[in-house]
């Protein structure tokens, strides 16, 4: 798990140089940190990011700028671990905050459905049976098209409740920038009756994180999501990956698919 941490697209240069544009408080930034205050923050809102660097910090930085405390999130318990090796803090709280979930992928599909509980896999043939019968033909088809994008964009203005109200001019021109970079796309169900789901994802070597995704809700009675996320990871084996990084957030869906759990830290450090 170290490693899909470290490789995530939330550790890269290209996209913490992006997150500074859109950086929510008014900081002195670094190149993978932030000073607020006398008190060194992560980049950008965690509502956004999902894992983050692991900051080495000296004790130059700490004096320069007068650095009295440090609140890091959403932090792995193996940066935790290295963090604590730090002789010069007088005080260190660890606490339990998000959870992101993952599914390590075999290597033939067949298999993942046998790793499913028996409860999960019936279901999931449930759910795929019903999509079938009322949709006459689809393709799994991935873009970084406009058209695409507007799609996405749309589909999550016209949700109810917080998901609706979630993509804002600044949100919708961050996502925009974000899928200018290397990697990343938008995976889309087509069919017949339209574009009725689309997961925004970053595809690496090894895997695939998702980072946000939509449907049309005129489908949500077929479980376009959960067949979209099917196909996904029938593509991601295909192709040889070893994961399906659903990251932060304890949707149902997610644990229906056989993903697990990676418990996630918040720290807070006096010097």
């Amino acid at each position: 798990m170290e490693k899909q941490v470290l490789d995530s697209p939330f550790t890269k240069k290209e996209y913490l140089n992006l997150v500074k544009q859109f950086n929510d408080r008014q900081d002195e930034i670094f190149d993978d940190f932030a000073i607020s205050g006398n008190t060194i923050v992560n980049i950008g809102n965690r509502e956004f990011v999902d894992y983050r660097p692991t900051i080495d910090i000296n004790s130059e930085t700490f004096i320069n700028n007068s650095v009295s405390k440090i609140n890091l999130d959403s932090l792995h318990y193996f940066q935790i671990k290295k963090m604590l090796q730090n002789e010069l803090f007088k005080s260190i709280v660890i606490k339990k905050s998000d959870i992101a979930v993952n599914l390590m992928l075999p290597d033939l599909y067949e298999d993942y459905l046998q790793n499913l509980t028996k409860k999960n896999r019936h279901e999931l043939n449930r759910k795929k049976r019903k999509f079938s019968d009322q949709i006459d033909s689809f393709e799994l088809l991935e873009s970084k098209e406009k058209e695409i994008f507007d799609t996405f964009v749309s589909q999550h203005k016209k949700s109810k409740g917080e998901k609706g109200k979630f993509m804002t001019k600044d949100t919708e021109a961050y996502f925009e920038n974000l899928l200018k970079l290397d990697d990343w796309k938008i995976y889309y169900l087509k069919t017949n009756k339209g574009v009725v789901s689309t997961a925004f994802c970053y595809e690496s070597k090894k895997g695939c994180y998702l980072y946000n995704s939509s449907r049309d809700n005129k489908f949500n009675s077929i479980n376009p999501g959960i067949f979209l996320n099917d196909l996904i990871i029938q593509r991601l084996i295909q192709k040889g990956k070893c994961f399906f990084d659903f990251l932060k957030g304890t949707e149902r869906y997610k644990f229906d698919l056989g993903g697990q759990s990676v418990q996630l830290y918040d720290l807070y450090i006096k010097l």
